[in-house]
């Protein structure tokens, strides 16, 4: 089971992931965090960058820092290269 943990940014100009300087990882999306769209908004973005289906918020579903699920299939390592792909 693949899980990462992540920041997100509601209210962005533009849909991107970004690695902080100290190594956070950091989803920004342009929904607001308001019922649920930001969460969807990032599921949404990372099924479309990633192509992978399988994809929940498992942890931090009512805050900006959340855990995400990418099922089996890939490991930590891979998603992380695939998400900082340009």
């Amino acid at each position: 089971m693949c899980r990462i943990f992540v920041r997100v940014l509601p209210n962005a100009s533009c849909a991107s992931v970004v690695l902080s300087e100290n190594g956070a990882l950091k989803i920004k999306v342009m929904a607001p965090a308001v019922d649920g769209c930001a969460n969807k908004a990032v599921v949404d973005f990372l099924r479309k960058k990633l192509g992978i289906k399988e994809i929940s918020i498992v942890g931090g579903s009512r805050s900006r820092s959340k855990i995400i699920d990418f099922g089996d299939d890939f490991s930590e390592e891979q998603i992380l290269t695939m998400l900082l792909q340009k």
